[in-house]
């Protein structure tokens, strides 16, 4: 009987890119598969999503499923009221 080889993923030991450009690619690739999970996660579920990320460059990237961005405040909101109620 001949074997089959079982294939498996490999872990890839993570560093950063030195250069710029494939840097910010890399960047803008996992963005937008991020954005597509995201969303996925908000159709499939119905959650609230938001997320919030700075490029290599500090240029900010949105998402917000309900495209009004009310989540952020709201989290805030909620984030001070715990405070208040810890005592912090």
């Amino acid at each position: 009987m001949a074997q089959t080889k079982i294939l498996r993923r490999q872990k890839i030991k993570r560093k950063m890119i030195t250069s710029k450009v494939k840097r910010m690619v890399l960047f803008k690739k996992l963005w937008a598969s991020f954005v597509k999970e995201a969303h996925d996660l908000y159709m499939t579920t119905g959650a609230h999503v938001t997320i919030v990320a700075f490029s290599p460059t500090g240029k900010a990237y949105a998402y917000d499923s309900s495209n009004n961005f009310d989540a952020i405040e709201r989290f805030l909101n909620d984030s001070k009221a715990s405070a208040i109620e810890a005592g912090r």
